[in-house]
């Protein structure tokens, strides 16, 4: 089960740092993660692809992008 502890705080630290990529900018994101020890490339791949990362996301209406 170690693993998925693991992958929870990924998880969770990814979805801050991209929330600190929309308020205080990408690099500064990038620098949270590198503190981490998580890899850039999930950040990366949410900030090029918004709508692959929404994919999974249920919600009633779609976002205003």
């Amino acid at each position: 089960m170690p693993q998925r502890r693991r992958d929870d705080d990924t998880a969770v630290t990814a979805e801050y740092a991209f929330f600190l990529a929309e308020t205080r900018g990408l690099r500064f994101a990038l620098d949270y993660l590198d503190n981490c020890r998580i890899p850039r490339d999930v950040l990366l791949r949410a900030v090029d692809e918004p709508e692959r990362r929404r994919k999974g996301e249920r919600r009633r209406y779609p976002r205003n992008d």
